[in-house]
């Protein structure tokens, strides 16, 4: 009795504190939403008057690379304003069959010359034969993007030059959950682990340990939204001093995903 009664408490908690996670992430997806949609439109014209000015200016002059500058400037805007809509839950993708080989290279794509820089090794283990998924792949893109990227911050910070441990290791295996087949996907890296005095807080929205001009604490929030919107789960382990692995499991062919 002492026991069941132990892990009923146990159980209360933990579902109390899932309910204060979700009530959060809707609070903080509502205002995020808001905004988002107040900055779009502005982005937007800004965006369309200097490729007007870009189209309009002689090639190979300083006007052109002004203007091009202010594009580029504007789609990175562009792109963080559609973070905050994917997060506030508002903008409406179909799912369609993708393989989680080809969502892997096309983000390592944009990946690999930043990880030739830092010195980091990678190394990848995906088999060609695992099944298709039925995803939004651009959004398990953007997750994938940000687990990467998490990785080679770990291990920046614990390795400034070059280290033989200096490696990102990604791998896909298939699983089952509850009878079904899912896809399980792992980062890891060997920095220094996440502290145990945060690992509850990591998936909050706003909470980075990073400066400020270097992570807006939205990242590992909006993919475990996404994780959660395509029926899966994120989680992870780590220790102190020796690294992190992050899971991805997703289930194959759509199963417990809604269309949204």
């Amino acid at each position: 009795d002492i026991t069941e009664r132990k892990r009923l408490e146990e159980e209360h908690v933990r579902l109390e504190a899932h309910l204060r996670q979700q009530q959060k992430l809707e609070a903080i997806g509502t205002l995020a939403g808001g905004v988002a949609h107040e900055i779009n439109n502005p982005i937007t014209g800004i965006m369309n008057y200097a490729q007007l000015i870009a189209d309009a200016a002689p090639p190979e002059s300083q006007t052109a690379d002004y203007a091009g500058e202010i594009v580029r400037e504007t789609e990175r805007v562009a792109t963080i304003v559609r973070n905050l809509l994917q997060f506030a839950r508002q903008e409406k993708q179909v799912h369609s069959p993708a393989r989680i080989a080809d969502i892997l290279e096309q983000t390592l794509s944009l990946l690999r010359a930043v990880f030739r820089r830092d010195q980091i090794a990678l190394s990848v283990d995906v088999p060609a034969e695992l099944p298709s998924l039925k995803c939004r792949s651009q959004q398990i893109q953007q997750v994938l993007m940000n687990l990467l990227t998490n990785a080679r911050d770990a291990l920046n910070e614990k390795y400034p030059g070059y280290h033989p441990d200096k490696t990102i290791q990604v791998s896909c295996c298939p699983i089952e959950q509850e009878g079904r087949p899912w896809l399980s996907v792992t980062v890891a890296d060997r920095g220094n682990g996440i502290p145990a005095e945060i690992r509850d807080r990591i998936f909050d929205p706003f909470f980075t340990t990073k400066p400020r001009d270097q992570g807006t604490g939205l990242g590992l929030s909006i993919s475990h939204g996404i994780v959660k919107d395509h029926g899966g789960a994120l989680h992870f382990e780590t220790e102190p001093g020796q690294g992190t692995r992050f899971h991805l499991d997703l289930p194959v062919a759509g199963d417990g995903m809604r269309d949204a």
